[in-house]
């Protein structure tokens, strides 16, 4: 199946993302820009968005437009629309939930689809993953996704495909950035969806209970955040008085790791340590060798979104151009963390907390 090239769709347009983006306001977070190109081939319009500020040519707005809008913040870490036209005028604006961009059906869904990895993982854990008929393909618990109807990448799942399905719920996510274009394109198909996208662990749970009412299983989310809840007192329990200051890498080039928005702040913090980038506005930041090397961590972790936890390589931040006076890797303090818990917000993500843990304590 060939990659989407649109970065989000509405009903009347697929915005594709423009290769230099209009400049920002200085101390303003990064800035896309988008083609918006209309389905009945009348011509294109613009818009260009950042964590702060969204601009878009009036012609294109409409609810469609206000609700991408809101997703592609969402899957930034963003929680607060500013919508306007190229004069400057506000369209729409002001805070906003995760939950207005889900539309569940009324009773209990019987006949479902995840869309990310943790999404199966929490139906999983719910006892209910019979009723999961598709899944995308980075799906790889619990054991039954292997016998499931597998629909793409996480980022470009066939959407065509799951509108064939009919399923009852889909449910979908915008924990990283790129998932709104599953989350607009859903919308655009009418697939009934419930979207994810958990800021921290309190989130994480208050979410799986949500999944748990719409398939009419809230005495099991009960227990799974019960669980949770115990996981997370465990680790309260012996963590070290000193903090560590924590690298944490989603991608190594360029470099990417989680900001101010991200529920990794809350797994660094019970495992006893302080992520050296978690003032840095959004969920995911790119951040520079340099900018690395003033923050001087003295542990760092390699946890490399869609890579084995066997195929993490903490060589490859040691020897890194520009990083050669980096104090933790020269004294080898640079650790695998398996992406399976440290990047999908769910039921096992404590396992991550415990791993980073169990580093911190060797560091005392």
């Amino acid at each position: 199946m060939k990659k989407p090239e649109q970065q989000w769709e509405t009903g009347r347009f697929v915005a594709l993302r423009l290769a230099e983006p209009p400049a920002g306001s200085a101390g303003e977070p990064a800035v896309q820009g988008f083609e918006l190109r209309a389905r009945d081939g009348g011509g294109s319009l613009r818009a260009c968005f950042s964590l702060t500020r969204q601009v878009v040519d009036v012609g294109a707005v409409d609810d469609d437009l206000i609700f991408a809008a809101k997703a592609w913040l969402a899957a930034r870490g963003g929680r607060v629309l500013d919508l306007r036209d190229a004069a400057g005028r506000t369209i729409a604006g002001g805070a906003f939930g995760v939950g207005e961009l889900s539309d569940p059906p009324p009773g209990p869904a019987f006949r479902v689809v995840t869309l990310c990895p943790s999404n199966a993982e929490i139906v999983g854990a719910l006892g209910a993953f019979d009723r999961v008929v598709a899944c995308e393909d980075s799906s790889d618990w619990p054991p039954e996704v292997e016998q499931r109807e597998r629909l793409g990448p996480d980022l470009g799942p066939d959407l065509d495909r799951v509108a064939a399905i009919a399923p009852a719920l889909a449910i979908s996510s915008l924990s990283v950035p790129g998932m709104e274009r599953v989350v607009t394109g859903l919308r655009v198909r009418g697939v009934p969806q419930r979207v994810l996208a958990p800021r921290s662990l309190a989130d994480v749970m208050a979410e799986l209970r949500q999944v748990g009412d719409d398939l009419g299983l809230a005495g099991a989310a009960a227990r799974v955040c019960e669980e949770m809840a115990g996981e997370r007192g465990a680790l309260l329990a012996v963590r070290p008085i000193r903090r560590r200051r924590v690298y944490l890498e989603w991608w190594p080039r360029p470099m990417f790791s989680p900001g101010a928005a991200c529920y990794s702040n809350e797994l660094i913090a019970l495992a006893g340590g302080i992520n050296v980038f978690g003032e840095r506005p959004g969920a995911s930041v790119e951040v520079t060798p340099e900018e690395l090397l003033r923050a001087d961590p003295e542990l760092c972790f390699v946890s490399w979104c869609g890579v084995a936890e066997a195929k993490l390589d903490p060589d490859n931040l040691i020897s890194r151009p520009g990083l050669e006076a980096l104090a933790a890797a020269r004294a080898g303090r640079v650790y695998r963390l398996d992406e399976r818990f440290s990047g999908r917000p769910g039921p096992r993500m404590l396992t991550a907390a415990r791993v980073m843990a169990r580093a911190i304590a060797g560091l005392a």
